[in-house]
């Protein structure tokens, strides 16, 4: 422990040498930016993902789904290109492909893309391995595949486009808040309704709203990228949709004419928008979201220098033991079709010889942009104790007076593969769904190990420790 303490002094130090450059390397900038958009809503019915219950494909849209690129170049030729996805998730098979694309056809490591989702939960079901949990009809398999295999193909030509489109460019940083955000595992049903009535809600939040203005020579605007923290669950209709997320993108747009807004999700996990279900609260949210954002751009800018590092590892997770094999012949048998699917998926495996898997290396990235902005972002469906300690232990920068307070800090999960939840050591210990029980839907053995917030902090402690050298 006295070593870790050190390790996030010396990280601290480096950040305040930094910012005592803030203000002289943001001049004469070398930034090169391109932008580039497609919709990816498939064409059609099709089998939805996000909400178990959903027994039925999909019918019309309300909000169309887009991928969106931003490619940044920095002085000395550096690049990095930010995917944003209006999809639940990143599957390792898309991460791969797109992954294995850009460096093939481009010349781009994994350290220099990357991929964050939205995850609305009124889009496409992506999970292949879902076929036979959710007993998807054969027909809706087969789109699910065909689309998976045209949107990798889609999201490579979609960075390809951003790349081609590099011009001279600016950034800045600014921030704001959006109040909207729940912990929805310390305020649920009448005491959500009672404690939000009284302003009362308790549990760990991050309402922290980040944005990054891309303008090209002339200063118009190019790009803004943004971060929220919440799940996008406003409705769980049968219509496609981008959820809050969609619209506060939407809005942004229609604001600042030409200029693509992006939405980069933070640690929702463990997050909810209040209220919800009523088609208003979509545009509600949105409106709230955006104009967080809106409030964000028209104060105080901070010119971003130039100066641009990537850096990515991966973080060495380890699983709990699966059920002895007693348990799992009974569990084959339950009334509940989640716990007979696990089973028998665990139980096929130790028949035919095979292990289940009881390890994941899970991605972690972070990108220093000038002296201004520092990001991290990782896999899984991240609960917000990650956001608030990486805040803690490299010092906020977020006070949004214009001051060098240190640079503004930007923690983005739900990045390149999303693959399950991933909790804290405290919520683990709580348990609940996003402690665990979530791993009934996935073909792991079990809750991770108590060593799940350490590991994922020491490879964040490298990543940093590399961009920030």
């Amino acid at each position: 422990m006295p070593n870790r303490r050190l390790l996030d002094s010396v990280l601290r130090a480096i950040i305040l040498i930094l910012v005592s450059v803030a203000s002289t390397d943001a001049a004469d900038s070398e930034w090169r930016a391109g932008v580039s958009q497609t919709v990816i809503t498939p064409k059609g019915a099709y089998w939805m993902g996000g909400y178990a219950s959903r027994k039925k494909p999909s019918e019309g849209t309300d909000l169309n789904l887009r991928a969106k690129a931003l490619a940044l170049q920095g002085k000395g030729g550096t690049r990095l290109v930010i995917v944003t996805l209006d999809l639940l998730v990143v599957t390792p098979k898309m991460a791969d492909a797109v992954l294995t694309g850009a460096k093939k056809r481009y010349g781009l490591e994994p350290a220099n893309v990357l991929l964050n989702c939205s995850h609305t939960h009124c889009g496409p079901e992506l999970r292949l391995y879902r076929e036979t949990l959710h007993n998807i009809p054969q027909p809706y398999m087969v789109k699910m595949r065909d689309y998976v295999d045209w949107l990798n193909g889609r999201l490579l030509d979609l960075i390809g486009d951003a790349l081609r489109d590099l011009k001279p460019a600016r950034l800045s940083a600014s921030q704001s808040t959006a109040g909207f955000a729940i912990n929805r595992r310390n305020n649920k049903g009448a005491e959500l309704d009672e404690r939000y009535a009284a302003g009362a809600l308790i549990g760990p939040v991050d309402h922290h709203v980040p944005v990054l203005r891309v303008a090209d020579s002339t200063d118009k605007m190019l790009a803004i990228v943004f971060g929220y923290a919440c799940h996008n669950t406003t409705m769980g209709f049968f219509k496609t949709s981008g959820d809050y997320a969609g619209y506060a993108q939407k809005f942004l747009e229609e604001a600042n004419p030409g200029a693509v807004a992006m939405f980069v999700m933070g640690a929702g996990g463990d997050q909810n928008p209040h209220p919800r279900r009523k088609e208003e609260h979509l545009a509600l949210h949105g409106r709230a979201l955006a104009d967080a954002v809106g409030r964000a751009l028209a104060g105080k800018q901070v010119e971003v220098g130039d100066r641009l590092r990537v850096a990515r590892t991966d973080a060495h997770l380890e699983f709990q033991p699966h059920a002895d094999r007693a348990t799992l012949e009974r569990q084959v048998k339950s009334k509940n079709q989640y716990e007979r699917w696990k089973a028998t998926y665990v139980l096929g495996q130790l028949n035919a010889g095979r292990t289940p898997i009881t390890s994941y290396d899970l991605p972690v990235q972070a990108a220093r942009f000038g002296n201004q902005i520092l990001l991290v972002a990782i896999g899984g469906e991240t609960v917000v104790d990650y956001s608030l300690r990486f805040k803690q232990v490299f010092g906020r920068g977020d006070d949004n007076s214009g001051k060098a307070a240190g640079p503004m800090l930007w923690f983005a999960g739900y990045s390149t593969d999303v693959s399950f939840y991933l909790p804290s050591l405290r919520v683990l210990k709580e348990g609940g769904y996003e402690g665990g029980g979530h791993m009934v839907y996935t073909k792991f053995s079990g809750p991770f190990t108590e060593a799940v917030e350490e590991r994922t902090f020491a490879a964040i402690r490298t990543v940093v420790g590399e961009v920030l050298k």
